[in-house]
């Protein structure tokens, strides 16, 4: 749960397969990130007992200090937010 964590980190890094080399860049800056969500981050343990396993978009998201909500969809980047044709397609 990243509620558990979230207030003692600067930051959050999160990949899902990507190469070694790629994290590296982005780490070090000579990259942007550019990645959304490929799902939903649960506000608490409860909300995912509560979840349906085959009902998409069924849960609270989790919201940070910054009132970033880690919905499906949901990205950042160097700026902030990411807004841009995919992300307009995917949230909510």
């Amino acid at each position: 749960m990243v509620s558990e964590f979230e207030p003692y980190v600067e930051g959050l890094l999160v990949h899902f397969g990507v190469q070694d080399q790629a994290l590296l860049d982005i780490v070090s800056g000579k990259a942007e990130p550019t990645g959304l969500l490929p799902m939903q981050m649960p506000i608490n343990m409860k909300t995912v007992e509560e979840q349906y396993e085959d009902v998409p978009h069924d849960m609270a998201p989790y919201m940070d200090t910054d009132e970033h909500v880690y919905n499906f969809g949901f990205g950042l980047n160097w700026s902030g937010c990411i807004k841009d044709k995919r992300s307009s397609k995917y949230m909510r």
